[in-house]
């Protein structure tokens, strides 16, 4: 497998320093452009996705196919009802023939998109409050315990897919 903070020549940490990411990135693109020298960058300034190459590393395979960790399904369900929301609305505003009917549907699609705003908040703060317990999985992990990291990384997955899903959508109602 290829360490990807090897190739940065970076501790491996679960919170490396960004600026050092960036001037290892730089130093090194500029002697070579190998494709693994993008990747490793790319993986290493994405929290979710260094907790993962992090297990990788460590030998631990995270679960995969996971269900809905249960603190985490009252946001599931208000992500669910605001997206299904917005998708009505980008529907009519799909099958609106004239300006008359999409400025009806104007005030639905500003209420949208700032219940998408307000979940987009939510989840980043969710993510940012499950990355701050990186420390202690690199402690736990000095005596062997991975649970937390397996499953924060579980979690963590579920958060981005929410958080892409919401910028899509908020993307499609700034278009009309």
């Amino acid at each position: 497998m290829t360490n990807f903070f090897t190739i940065l020549e970076i501790p491996i940490s679960l919170s490396p320093d960004p600026e050092r990411i960036e001037s290892s990135w730089r130093e090194k693109a500029k002697e070579s452009g190998e494709a693994d020298l993008h990747e490793a960058r790319a993986v290493l300034t994405d929290p979710v996705r260094r907790l993962d190459h992090w297990l990788a590393l460590q030998n631990v395979e995270p679960e995969r196919g996971s269900s809905i960790d249960p603190e985490m399904m009252d946001l599931f369900s208000r992500l669910h009802s605001v997206l299904a929301e917005a998708d009505q609305i980008i529907g009519g505003l799909k099958e609106a023939s004239t300006a008359l009917t999409r400025a009806l549907l104007s005030k639905e699609a500003i209420a949208a998109q700032l219940a998408i705003q307000e979940c987009m908040k939510t989840v980043r703060e969710e993510k940012d409050l499950r990355i701050e317990r990186y420390s202690s999985f690199e402690e736990s992990a000095e005596t062997g315990k991975f649970d937390g990291a397996v499953a924060t990384l579980g979690q963590l997955k579920f958060l981005q897919k929410w958080e892409q899903q919401c910028q899509e959508r908020l993307l499609t109602l700034l278009e009309y």
